[in-house]
């Protein structure tokens, strides 16, 4: 126990170390915090849209008619809603204090965001197989993105680059 104590310990020296400076006495100046505020208020927006609107429709192929359509928050237990509700937060904190820490914060959850869009939700967009049962027969279907899916996505990148360009546009001291 002892052991792994001061491991950890070993871990926080070094992620202290890390960023130790580098952002000590910067500030955000009117323009990054207008940027950080809308990209944050666009990505959250379009990350509750997606939400409510489907990810995903499954064809068969011998008909034009869809054979379901999935809804991008029953797919993912709308997961994306507290992701954006905390995004826009820290959008906001951001613009009143320019604090790092709510631009760090924004930074992750648009990454989660986006893991959610590409690893949870693509596989199932592009998926194909059989449907149907032994009673109706079975059938070749696939499923291909909608709205929602795109949407998602739309919203993690816009947060992302919000919250990237909020970094970026940081002034230190010196420069």
């Amino acid at each position: 126990m002892a052991r792994l104590q001061a491991g950890w310990e070993w871990f926080e020296r070094r992620l202290e170390g890390a960023f130790e400076g580098r952002f000590e006495g910067a500030e955000a100046g009117d323009g990054a915090r207008t940027f950080v505020l809308a990209g944050g208020v666009v990505g959250s927006l379009l990350l509750i849209i997606a939400e409510f609107t489907s990810l995903l429709v499954v064809h068969v192929n011998s008909s034009s008619v869809p054979l379901k359509t999935v809804g991008t928050g029953s797919h993912n237990f709308f997961a994306l809603i507290p992701v954006a509700l905390l995004c826009g937060a820290l959008a906001y904190a951001f613009f009143r204090e320019g604090t790092v820490a709510a631009l760090l914060g924004i930074l992750g959850l648009s990454v989660v965001a986006l893991l959610i869009a590409l690893v949870g939700d693509l596989p199932d967009a592009h998926a194909s197989g059989l449907a149907g049962s032994a009673s109706t027969h079975y059938v070749l279907a696939s499923s291909s993105p909608s709205a929602g899916f795109y949407l998602e996505t739309l919203g993690a990148i816009a947060l992302l680059l919000s919250a990237g360009g909020g970094l970026l546009l940081l002034r230190t001291p010196g420069g």
